[in-house]
């Protein structure tokens, strides 16, 4: 008879689509893994580190002999500042578009909105430094010249020195976030291959069983 050949056709068929389909959301996951949290988080490496940098950058303007010293560091630092937002920039951005699709990634975009915020700060704190430091080269009185600098020290030490431990705080708590998430989508993707393996096998049992036991004309 026919029918039971056609039926074992489409047995046959719809566990290869349906392995296909697995394997192919499988495959955009770990690629989501790689491109969206593997990166990201070298990213978020290399902003702490570009974040130390522009600190100490800041603490050596302080220390500076001369003017020349002096501005030859400043200049340094809005690339050094640009070298920290725009990786963020582009974090937040994607996150943006996965969290459309994502519940789990608006967890994600919140923490990332609380680290610019951060950053933003900092930012303006440390501007601060460098508006009385270059008071500091603009007066011609030795007396408020060391006034001026004892200010940016005690500014640079005290209230940024808050500012930065805290995007440091608020980049492990994003660390936390990114590692779950990650975490969660290996869960699922785990989860579907399981799954599929499971109806593969259970097919497989089935047709074995109908080559067995049906009988042949």
């Amino acid at each position: 008879m026919i029918w039971p050949r056609i039926g074992i056709s489409v047995l046959i068929l719809g566990a290869g689509l349906g392995g296909a389909y697995t394997l192919t959301t499988v495959d955009q996951e770990l690629r989501v893994l790689y491109a969206e949290y593997t990166l990201a988080t070298t990213d978020l490496g290399h902003i702490n580190a570009q974040l130390i940098r522009y600190r100490t950058s800041v603490l050596r303007a302080i220390e500076a002999d001369t003017h020349e010293d002096y501005q030859r560091i400043v200049e340094a630092l809005p690339l050094k500042r640009t070298r920290i937002e725009q990786p963020l920039e582009r974090f937040i951005k994607a996150t943006l578009v996965t969290a459309s699709t994502k519940s789990a990634a608006i967890e994600e975009l919140a923490e990332l909105r609380a680290v610019k915020t951060r950053v933003s700060e900092y930012m303006a704190t440390s501007g601060q430094t460098v508006h009385l430091l270059n008071q500091r080269w603009q007066t011609s009185s030795l007396l408020e010249a060391r006034r001026l600098r004892d200010l940016a020290e005690e500014n640079a030490a005290e209230r940024a020195g808050e500012k930065f431990v805290a995007i440091t705080l608020e980049l492990d708590r994003l660390l936390d976030v990114v590692a779950k998430i990650a975490g969660e989508a290996r869960s699922e993707a785990d989860r579907q291959l399981r799954i599929m393996t499971t109806i593969v096998i259970a097919v497989s049992a089935f047709l074995i069983g109908l080559v067995l036991f049906t009988k042949r004309d």
